[in-house]
């Protein structure tokens, strides 16, 4: 018996090797914290609006929307660190579940949490500013790169989202250059694992990205271009808020469906 994943158990499985990873390079009870506060309390919200609620959602999105949540989001060195994942997974699973336009979410579900706990920690006193590090995307220079590039061209081969990475990655390489970026840091930057992370993981939710070709290049290059805006102005969280913007251009884009008159 062959053993077969559809595209959503395979995109699980590949985050959670790449967590797995990140975390035996680096096993401290803080990192397994984190780990308990996003993706343990991501299931424990899964079963309690599953039972108490007329939605019902995938597992497997769940546990991938807390699997990026854990390797995005930095896991702090005190106890209370905690709390930020904590706070971004209700948001991300609730919204995931209750927030929904024409049947899908606005914004990935993941990267609008991480925003609003931003906005929310920003404002509460005795809490630090979020630290969004992408700590799991890259450890260990090449080897967390072979995973993400790996998964990019293995997996996203029946996810038809070859468009969307290839513009992003392209027009952001242009975009630095005409910005007269060194090409040491260039080459930082393109031969770590980050970038691809954000472009072949997260850009490409199929949920909030487009499947026609045409459409798809425009959502990359919307994604390049606010992402160099907001970086040439120092803004933070720019990966973030560039991937925001995409998905609610692409809901833009979506045509509104007008009841036949009778």
């Amino acid at each position: 018996m062959k053993l077969k994943l559809d595209p959503i158990k395979q995109f699980t499985l590949f985050l959670g090797i790449l967590s797995a990873l990140a975390i035996g390079f680096n096993p401290t009870s803080q990192i397994l914290l984190h780990l308990t506060g996003s993706l343990g309390f991501g299931l424990i919200l899964y079963w309690f609006y599953s039972y108490f609620s007329s939605k019902h959602k995938l597992i497997w999105n769940t546990i991938a929307t807390c699997l990026i949540i854990f390797l995005v989001l930095d896991y702090g060195t005190e106890f209370k660190d905690v709390l930020y994942p904590l706070i971004t997974t209700f948001i991300s699973i609730t919204i995931k579940f209750f927030w929904e336009w024409k049947k899908s979410p606005v914004v990935n579900p993941s990267v609008a949490g991480l925003l609003i706990m931003a906005g929310i920690v920003a404002i509460l006193p005795n809490m630090d500013n979020a630290f969004i590090s992408w700590w799991g995307t890259s450890f260990q220079g090449f080897l967390s790169l072979a995973v993400v590039l790996g998964w990019i061209f293995i997996g996203l081969c029946r996810w038809r989202k070859w468009p969307v990475v290839a513009t992003f990655v392209a027009a952001h390489a242009v975009l630095l250059i005409l910005r007269g970026m060194e090409a040491e840091t260039l080459r930082f930057i393109f031969t770590d694992s980050t970038i691809y992370f954000l472009a072949g993981a997260m850009l490409i939710d199929p949920k909030t990205s487009p499947i026609q070709n045409r459409q798809q290049v425009v959502f990359g290059l919307l994604a390049a271009l606010v992402y160099n805006s907001l970086l040439h102005g120092g803004a933070p969280h720019a990966e973030l808020f560039a991937i925001a913007a995409a998905n609610i251009g692409y809901m833009a884009m979506k045509p509104v469906k007008r009841k036949k008159k009778a």
